[in-house]
């Protein structure tokens, strides 16, 4: 947790004066004098503004840049470093007649003056402030330090504000920023062990070089697993290395020699294993246990709260989907506008997790809080930073106390329709067999709980009383079509209902014309795109496919349904979202295909299909129909079309082609619709920027969790298992085995989506 910095001003100051820099109360012994080696062969910027930052921070009493131009190909980087070299008389300039690789120029480096400590720093490395007293204040505090790093945006276990990912600066803050409230909130004591210290910056301490030795040229050569070796090596002479807590540098990451990353990596992984047998399992529990989240997540909320800008919480179930895509996408599109906060269940009714985006991107560090015992606590981080408006996505698993967090807080929220759970806690309003219910149905909410049961002696009447607090006390009703809004409204009363396409839709505009590619000389391709449930059509997608052997038709399936589905469907498998354009591009589609048997409120399966331009085939209930609506080649049928119809359908489109004229007339799509995303979403969130309270932090620790990102034992025993499930035999006995017992069975290892857990 937070230490205290101010008794080290003084300190600071102290050790600025030349005479007596090179004592360090903190140890009792005289420090070195220290040598930044930068080894450069390519990024003529990137080494610009390294050499650049560590000029400007570096104290020339007690230290020197030592620049080694390994034979760089790039003659404006001989240039630019002869030219610091003649105009700045703290850099020494060191030029290798021929490429010697990484690994040996570093060497020379370290080789130059063997009195002096070193930090190795790649030339793609931008410092800040006074990181370099830092570094070497805390090199010396501590007993046996063989290597020492800091904090960085890509710095794998050492990486901030994502533990083991390259990020980018948070928040878009410049290096200075991060650094100084790193600095500020944290001390020379703050220290962890780590099983290597990270080449990008890593200060070495000479009495460890002179017993271990350098970096091993002979095996390592042309780089990437040396300092792993080299600091196994210190371990095992009895030397420590540390993680520090209270420095931040920038690194690019990968450009001295990018192209060839990856086999090298994989050699000195081999390489690491033969050496130290122990290595990647000591990794591993390091990973696990993630001793220096204790930094992380202070300075993440530290940070948080100090912007001034709008902060808005989003409350949604934890099961991903679409839900979550909006989520990422409202977080993406204001990220220079706003900051944003995710609360989600984690055991349903009990608990929830807090995770912070950042430019789009659910942070992996988060906290846990028990909603009964903690939620004053919850309520009073939330307040301190500043949290200006909630927005409901969802209720589904949640405490019905968070229901009262906009009230906390005294804030305003919104509450956005993704589903129908409000109406009967049926999200798709489907009966036993996945299919609609249509709301005239006399049966209609029987029906509906035949798939999703209500609570105990609760009825639907009751269900929908219950909700209706929650509707009618937000600041607005989002709903993402006139579909939704329809449906929705038959069931309670909007007070201020906003219709708004989510903003994929404008920022995809103008979509492209749709063009027919396919001709008799192939088979006609078809592709269903998603998560495929019962609801969504896998059934009907796996008998049409039956019932089209020996047709000219192929049909494909990027995704996964809810079961392993025939031979008669090519099968992509998961896929990642930012990989889902290439994908189908290359599988090639001559139409895309939504069997959905319920009323979707929006679909952003079929945002990509319009953003391709590809010809569509959808049902004639929910979003579908206003979204392709005036649209050549997209074709609207009958939502309960039976599977002859179907197979009738393909081989007439197989045999003549779709039909081109325009479909339904276009839906009149206001300004107002479109504007309310651009100009309105945000408008009367109050700006509130401030600090955490020590008192805040203080009583934090306990609720330092991970967002719900990494998968449990649990999940990942589930994840074996439903890849087993794929194999022809297995799916076929998987077959027999009723529905709901396969989903009681998936339920008792986990409540997220499958999605989630085999992508």
């Amino acid at each position: 947790m937070p230490k205290s910095h101010s008794s080290n001003n003084t300190w600071r100051t102290f050790t600025n004066s030349p005479l007596l820099a090179r004592y360090c109360a903190g140890s009792g012994v005289f420090m070195r004098n220290v040598d930044v080696i930068i080894p450069v062969y390519n990024g003529l910027e990137e080494t610009r503004r390294c050499i650049e930052t560590a000029l400007a921070t570096v104290d020339s009493a007690w230290a020197r840049l030592v620049v080694i131009n390994d034979a760089s190909p790039d003659p404006h980087i001989t240039t630019l470093l002869r030219n610091y070299a003649a105009d700045n008389p703290q850099l020494v300039l060191l030029e290798n007649e021929h490429n010697l690789g990484f690994v040996a120029t570093a060497n020379r480096g370290l080789r130059y003056d063997s009195n002096n400590d070193a930090v190795l720093l790649n030339s793609d490395v931008e410092v800040a402030n006074d990181w370099l007293f830092r570094l070497r204040e805390a090199a010396y505090h501590h007993q046996r330090v063989a290597s020492l790093t800091p904090f960085a945006n890509n710095a794998t276990i050492c990486s901030f504000p994502d533990f083991c990912k390259d990020n980018n600066l948070l928040f878009d803050l410049d290096v200075a920023q991060l650094d100084s409230h790193f600095a500020t909130h944290f001390s020379v004591e703050d220290v962890f062990s780590i099983p290597t210290g990270i080449g990008c910056c890593m200060y070495l301490r000479r009495d460890c070089l002179d017993d271990i030795g350098y970096f091993d040229e002979d095996t390592f050569g042309r780089g990437y697993g040396e300092e792993n070796d080299w600091c196994q090596r210190a371990e095992q002479a009895g030397w420590r290395n540390l993680h520090l807590g209270n420095c931040f540098v920038y690194h690019k990451g990968g450009v001295s020699f990018a192209q060839e990353q990856t086999p090298r990596v994989a050699r000195a992984m081999e390489l690491l294993d033969q050496r130290y047998p122990h290595y990647h399992a000591t990794i591993g529990s390091f990973v696990v246990q993630d001793p220096a989240r204790e930094v992380r997540i202070p300075v993440l909320l530290g940070l948080f709260a100090a912007q001034h800008r709008p902060k808005v919480l989003f409350i949604s179930h934890k099961l991903g989907g679409g839900v979550q895509e909006h989520l990422n996408e409202l977080a993406k599109l204001y990220a220079a506008d706003a900051l944003f906060l995710q609360l989600v269940p984690e055991q349903d009714g009990q608990s929830v997790t807090l995770g912070i985006f950042d430019q789009g991107r659910r942070l992996r560090d988060g906290l846990y809080f028990d909603v009964d015992s903690e939620f004053d606590k919850l309520v009073a981080l939330l307040r301190e930073l500043g949290v200006g408006h909630v927005h409901f996505h969802h209720t589904l698993g949640l405490h019905p106390r968070i229901w009262a967090v906009a009230g906390a807080l005294d804030c305003d929220y919104d509450l956005t329709i993704h589903d129908y759970y409000l109406v009967n806690g049926n999200p798709t309003l489907t009966d036993a067999e996945a299919r609609f219910v249509a709301e005239s149905s006399p049966e209609f909410d029987q029906r509906c709980a035949g798939h999703y049961p209500l609570p105990d002696g609760i009825s639907a009447q009751q269900w929908r009383l219950n909700q209706r607090p929650l509707v009618s006390r937000a600041r607005r009703v989002i709903f993402p079509s006139t579909d939704c809004a329809r449906r929705f409204q038959r069931y309670f009363t909007v007070a201020q209902p906003v219709i708004c396409w989510h903003p994929d839709y404008l920022a995809a505009q103008p979509y492209p014309q749709p063009q027919w590619h396919h001709d008799n000389s192939r088979p006609l391709r078809i592709l269903v795109v998603g998560a495929i449930s019962r609801e969504k059509g896998a059934d009907i997608l796996e008998e049409v496919a039956a019932a089209l052997a020996g047709s000219p038709v192929e049909m494909h399936l990027l995704g996964y349904a809810y079961r392993a589905l025939g031979k008669g469907i090519i099968t992509h498998g998961p896929y990642d979202s930012a990989q889902a354009k290439d994908l189908i591009k290359t599988i090639a589609p001559d139409v895309v295909w939504f069997p959905a048997l319920w009323p979707e409120t929006y679909s952003y399966t079929l945002s990509l299909a319009l953003r391709l331009g590809l010809p569509v085939v959808v049902p004639d209930i929910g979003a579908f129909v206003e979204r392709v609506a005036g649209r050549v080649l997209s074709v609207v049928c009958p939502w309960d079309r039976s599977v002859r119809e179907w197979q009738l359908f393909w081989q007439d489109v197989a045999a003549h082609g779709m039909d081109q004229k325009p479909g339904l007339a276009a839906v009149d799509t206001t300004d107002e619709m479109h504007d309310f995303y651009a100009d309105e979403y945000l408008r009367g969130v109050a700006v509130i920027s401030g600090v955490v309270s020590a008192t805040v932090m203080a009583g934090l620790r306990e609720n330092f969790r991970g967002a719900g990102h990494e998968l449990t034992s649990s999940e990942r025993w589930l994840g074996r298992i439903w890849r087993f499930s794929r194999r022809p035999l297995v799916a076929r006995l998987v077959a027999l085995v009723p529905f709901g017992l396969q989903q009681a069975i998936k339920r008792r290892f986990s409540a997220r989506p499958m999605h989630d857990i085999v992508r």
